[in-house]
């Protein structure tokens, strides 16, 4: 008898890695594809008969839910959840906007947990399941232009540090992914030189190779987090001196 296909559920899968993950796992899994703009989901649905959209807001506990309810009606229990929904947008301290910032931990953090909310119980009860989180280098450490985005890839790197000790006991699998700079919509509005820049579908094979791993961390490009890994342990002060000079915002 054939193995049953894993439910892989996918947030923000309409464009990106999200949308790259869910073509390449398609083959071997049954995806369900959450993100908001419906005609991005109706074309990925389109292009393969194992991937089923679904319009949901990962701000919204009520719309979240109502997807995941769906999904999970149409393709059973999900075994995998790869949480990649997110938003960036560099910033300047010369033009703060709380509200650029209360955005990105809306989306990029608190999305994260309302999903949590809606699986993470289930799992446990299950003793199986397997919690992807999408992060960044960028949560290392601080980054010119990262204010509002940074912070809440640290925040993730956290929780999913803090989460593996009680994930692990109760049979659930936990990885974090950080990713370095990915070629996707998010970063076409940088103006900036992108070391070690790769394709969503580079990022997506990288992270599929990950996720059958032991590994809790999946990083890459591996020399340029190698890079970033160097930089993190730092002292203040060679830190910011470095980083100011690398990417001239010490320059007036």
């Amino acid at each position: 008898m054939a193995e049953a296909r894993q439910h892989i559920l996918i947030t923000g899968a309409s464009s990106g890695i999200g949308e790259a993950l869910a073509q390449i796992l398609a083959p071997d899994a049954k995806i369900s594809a959450l993100a908001r703009r419906a005609d991005r989901l109706s074309s990925l649905s389109a292009s393969h008969p194992h991937i089923r959209g679904y319009q949901a807001d990962v701000t919204s506990l009520e719309s979240a839910r109502e997807a995941v309810l769906r999904a999970v009606a149409d393709s059973g229990p999900v075994d995998m959840v790869i949480l990649n929904a997110g938003i960036y947008q560099p910033v300047s301290a010369a033009n703060f906007d709380a509200e650029i910032y209360r955005k990105h931990m809306d989306v990029n953090y608190m999305g994260v947990i309302t999903l949590l909310e809606l699986v993470i119980k289930d799992m446990m009860a299950a003793k199986k399941g397997h919690i992807v989180i999408m992060a960044s280098v960028a949560g290392y450490r601080g980054l010119p232009r990262s204010a509002a985005y940074g912070p809440t890839k640290s925040a993730l790197q956290n929780l999913a540090e803090s989460l593996y000790f009680d994930l692990k006991p109760a049979g659930v699998k936990i990885q974090l992914v950080n990713p370095g700079f990915v070629e996707t919509d998010a970063t076409s509005v940088n103006d900036f030189k992108m070391p070690g820049l790769i394709s969503a579908q580079k990022a997506a094979e990288e992270i599929r190779a990950g996720l059958s791993s032991d590994r809790f961390e999946i990083a890459f490009p591996r020399g340029f987090v190698w890079y970033m890994k160097m930089l993190s342990i730092l002292p203040y002060s060679l830190y910011l001196w470095l980083v100011a000079k690398l990417t001239g915002v010490d320059r007036p």
